[in-house]
């Protein structure tokens, strides 16, 4: 199903604490992607435990799940939170009583923090139908049975430049990455971090957004126009019609200064007081700015330069434009 090689270059390996970052390559002959794609994608991992990965592409799938899916600091959360409460028909009780992660596990990652709490796959098959479970793999290493079920995705993306920003605050804040962001940059673009390469990981799903069980979003769709993204997600969930009260609570819900101030949402307070504690930084903040344009002022120029050079790269390589994905940023 899948083979595993050592990614980790001497410096990206001392710059994420000595972790053993693997790459994982997967077959795609599985997935609804153009016969011209080629036959094999890589992912960068912290892989622990490789048989928690192959538990994870044998996952038993219910076609009533809806899987959300993202590449790291996408909106995950955001839209994560909107998912559950519209597939649970507006059930805010019961989303403030138990945490996200409880009610909507993160798949994968006790394969990557042995000393994760929980065994989160277990924790996947139990909860109640219909279940709302998350990943950040790319598509070829989600469960199979994902694409002959036909069981929804929901898939949301964010502009790459936010994106390493936020990707880089997140993993300083954590303990997990010691370095500056200008070398966060550099390591992303050479496919050392984390869950890279970013571009085909948004690509395979871009080019899946119009098959009937995959729902395509950005980040950038979501702070220009939530409403909007909700009357579709919630069609695409097959839900009933929402009236406008209903569509004013739900976004009132998902408002950046609600879902940073809901201790359900937002796990910050989960992560400083977890198995990982004594490396969070006191600073840490899961929910950190939330706005599009991070990069304006946090990048410096060069840097920006190099990020803009990589994203020509890919979009001459798929013969797209950034603003067909996300619009202007």
């Amino acid at each position: 199903m899948f083979t595993t090689q050592s990614r980790s270059s001497e410096s990206a390996a001392k710059r994420q604490s000595g972790r053993n970052i693997i790459e994982v390559r997967a077959p795609t002959k599985h997935l609804p992607l153009p016969q011209e794609e080629r036959p094999y994608r890589w992912c960068t991992l912290p892989l622990e435990d490789e048989d928690y990965l192959n538990k994870m592409l044998h996952f038993e799938v219910k076609e009533d799940d809806v899987y959300v899916v993202t590449f790291p600091k996408c909106g995950t959360t955001w839209i994560q939170e909107a998912t559950w409460v519209l597939v649970h028909d507006l059930d805010y009780a019961a989303a403030k009583k138990e945490q996200l992660m409880r009610r909507s596990p993160y798949m994968e990652i006790k394969g990557f923090y042995g000393g994760f709490p929980f065994d989160t796959i277990e924790a996947a098959k139990h909860i109640p139908s219909p279940r709302v479970l998350k990943s950040h793999l790319p598509a070829c290493l989600i469960p199979h049975e994902i694409w002959s079920k036909k069981a929804k995705v929901v898939y949301c993306a964010r502009n790459p430049k936010d994106m390493a920003v936020s990707f880089y605050h997140f993993h300083r804040g954590l303990g997990t990455w010691e370095g500056t962001i200008d070398e966060f940059v550099d390591d992303l673009i050479n496919g050392d971090i984390m869950y890279s390469p970013y571009w085909y990981h948004v690509w395979d799903f871009w080019q899946m957004r119009n098959e009937e069980n995959v729902f395509f979003a950005t980040y950038e769709d979501m702070k220009r126009d939530l409403r909007k993204v909700l009357i579709d997600l919630n069609k695409f969930l097959g839900k009933p019609d929402l009236s406008e009260e209903q569509l004013q609570q739900l976004q009132e819900h998902l408002s950046f200064k609600n879902m940073k101030e809901n201790s359900s949402a937002n796990p910050t307070e989960l992560i400083v007081n977890s198995h990982a504690s004594n490396k969070v930084k006191p600073d840490f903040e899961f929910m950190r700015r939330g706005i599009v344009g991070s990069y304006k002022d946090e990048l410096s120029p060069e840097t920006q330069a190099k990020l803009d050079e990589w994203i020509a790269e890919h979009l001459k390589e798929f013969n797209i434009s950034l603003e067909e994905i996300f619009g202007q940023i």
